[in-house]
């Protein structure tokens, strides 16, 4: 049996303006959105001013025209539709129209509840990076942080731009709903685990047991060979094309790295971090070239 909470947390990865529209709600039973509303995972949003009908075979889209009292019940609000299709007059309620809007602090706090968090909840980068706090992971006291679309193109470059993650000694990273990209350029790489895949909707509020999830202490190091600095790249240069100073070196791995001929981390200056495979091959063409201007 499919876990509902699962299904939420991996849906608002691709929700549009993290708004949970009327059509995505309806997967989910009015009462159990209700109890995670509770949670503060989701929070009310203004009704959508359209939607799909999909009581008919036609999927009409329906304005949201307000609404006035049902002809035959006057305790009951509705707004009519008259479908052009051959369905007749349909009658909507106001629930029909109901939007939330995915709340990443409020998943933080929830998380911190279940986990035991001590601190206070931060957000590193809005709406992408929270801090959820401190606890004991695998034996360790580890900062908690919540991602959000960590598998999205512009991930490498949000995990950069987080101080907190960056400075952490020892982090842990929950992605909401998708596995992370090839994203981490910082000194150490963070112990990582999908929420999805270990949360626990009871009674209400999260339950969420690390210990089962990080169940040994201890952190993956980033290996040196995974991210070079400028100044890394530009010695490595200069051992192939030794005519080159390593200012001149740096300018011309620089003047590359804007021009986006190898991968890097999408910053500049002393962030700036250059994956080494794609750099390698760079300096293999920059070695070529000039062995080539040699041989004339």
């Amino acid at each position: 049996m499919s876990d509902p909470l699962a299904e939420l947390l991996i849906r608002v990865e691709y929700l549009r303006d993290g708004v949970l529209t009327p059509q995505d709600a309806r997967a989910w039973p009015r009462e159990w959105l209700a109890s995670i509303e509770t949670t503060g995972i989701l929070d009310p949003h203004a009704q959508a001013e359209e939607i799909i009908y999909d009581g008919c075979d036609h999927e009409c889209a329906v304005p949201n025209l307000g609404f006035e009292a049902h002809p035959d019940d006057p305790e009951r609000l509705v707004s009519v539709h008259r479908c052009l299709h051959g369905c007749g007059v349909v009658f909507l309620e106001p629930r029909d129209f109901e939007q939330w809007r995915f709340s990443l602090v409020g998943l933080a706090r929830s998380v911190a509840a279940a986990i035991g968090a001590s601190g206070v909840i931060v957000e590193d980068v809005p709406g992408r990076v929270v801090l959820v706090g401190t606890a004991n992971v695998g034996g360790q006291a580890s900062e908690v942080f919540l991602g959000f679309g960590l598998a999205r193109s512009d991930s490498a470059v949000i995990i950069a731009t987080a101080q907190r993650l960056r400075a952490s000694e020892r982090p842990v990273v929950l992605s909401v709903g998708v596995k992370p990209g090839d994203i981490w350029s910082l000194g150490t790489r963070p112990r990582t685990a999908v929420l999805a895949e270990h949360a626990v909707l009871e009674v209400g509020c999260l339950s969420l047991d690390l210990a089962r999830i990080f169940p040994t202490p201890g952190m993956i190091e980033v290996k040196p060979s995974d991210w070079l600095t400028v100044t890394e790249a530009a010695e490595m240069l200069v051992e192939d094309l030794s005519w080159l100073t390593i200012e001149k070196a740096r300018a011309r791995v620089s003047k590359a790295a804007g021009n986006e001929v190898f991968k890097t981390n999408g910053l500049e200056g002393t962030l700036r971090r250059i994956e080494r495979h794609s750099f390698s091959t760079w300096r293999l063409e920059q070695r070529n070239r000039d062995l080539a201007k040699d041989d004339w």
